[in-house]
């Protein structure tokens, strides 16, 4: 049986009052359903998470969440990879929408994960046309993972760039890392600053890019 939201506190300390006018604000401009599903452990991280989605899932009618445990459901485990947990993935009513997060996207963060549900929802603002073929000249898959702090302000843009590429082109997958919840992935890729983005698990590049510099970079592997 999936994890029940009500287990977890319905309001997140994250989300203060003027973030959640704010919120609400932008998921009314959401023309379609978004799903968020968390693999959760039982972590103090994962609490926190799950009450950061049960209070955003309240900002909006067309926002649902479902929880569940590590092995529950192992094709949702390898989608979102829940070697790093907690995992959100964001959904597209049923479709996976390739956008996941491992921690929880407080700080600058909610900036990112807002993007998200907006792409998810057909609620985003339309690329340009160079832009999206730029996107389009992506043609091996890719797992893009954007390594960042919660206090970092150059990280959310790079993020928001990834989930965007990963919503427009179906070949890829981007996750928000935060590196501070994973110790052995900041050993493995030796992150001494952030953002670090990792493609496909061995390229390690450090420092903010912009949406060109990114899609450039995608285009040659």
């Amino acid at each position: 049986m999936p994890l029940s939201p009500e287990r977890y506190p319905a309001k997140s300390p994250l989300i203060a009052p003027e973030l959640e006018d704010q919120l609400k604000t932008l998921l009314d401009k959401l023309s379609a359903p978004v799903a968020l599903v968390c693999v959760l452990d039982e972590g103090e991280k994962s609490a926190e998470m799950a009450a950061f989605v049960n209070h955003i899932a309240g900002l909006s009618p067309r926002l649902s969440r479902r929880f569940l445990a590590p092995g529950e459901d192992p094709g949702t485990d390898g989608a979102l990879d829940a070697s790093l947990l907690p995992a959100t993935g964001v959904y597209a009513g049923e479709a996976f929408g390739r956008m996941v997060f491992h921690g929880v996207p407080g700080g600058k963060e909610i900036t990112g994960f807002a993007g998200a549900l907006l792409n998810a929802g057909n609620a985003a603002k339309p690329l340009d046309k160079p832009t999206l073929k730029d996107i389009a000249k992506i043609k091996k898959p890719v797992d893009i993972r954007v390594c960042v702090s919660l206090a970092c302000h150059h990280c959310a843009q790079l993020v928001m760039s990834a989930q965007r590429v990963a919503w427009e082109n179906p070949l890829a997958t981007a996750h928000m890392i935060d590196a501070n919840l994973y110790p052995e992935l900041v050993a493995r890729y030796q992150i001494q600053r952030v953002p670090l983005t990792v493609l496909n698990g061995d390229k390690a590049i450090p420092g903010g890019k912009t949406m060109a510099e990114l899609t450039t970079l995608l285009a040659k592997l």
